[in-house]
């Protein structure tokens, strides 16, 4: 299956305004130490209707899946994970559409002494 992205980030039309994981970062990720990183669904926020909702959020480090949480419908296109690093790390964050299928935003956990 294809995987979307957008185009530029700075500037996302509202379909991809819907659709593109955002992830919230505490200010300061220490080495070797546990944090919590929110992820939301869309800038304009994604319908969670039976019919039509996020049914999974992923992330990988590179090509390998560290933790994945599923959503239901009628519920926040939100997750949270706990997670830990001890060098600066390239993450990616997936989700799945049931109706428009799976999108992908990249960061960088850059980690403070």
């Amino acid at each position: 299956m294809e995987i979307k992205q957008p185009k530029d980030l700075n500037y996302l039309n509202d379909f991809e305004k819907k659709h593109i994981p955002f992830v919230e970062l505490p200010k300061k990720i220490k080495a070797g130490k546990e944090f919590k990183l929110k992820v939301k669904i869309g800038e304009i926020v994604h319908p969670m209707m039976p019919e039509h909702y996020i049914m999974w959020v992923a992330v990988y480090n590179g090509d390998i899946l560290i933790a994945k949480n599923k959503l239901e419908p009628n519920t926040p296109p939100e997750t949270e994970f706990t997670l830990k690093f001890d060098q600066d790390t390239d993450l990616r964050f997936l989700e799945e559409c049931n109706i428009h299928g799976i999108w992908e935003n990249k960061i960088k956990i850059v980690l403070t002494k």
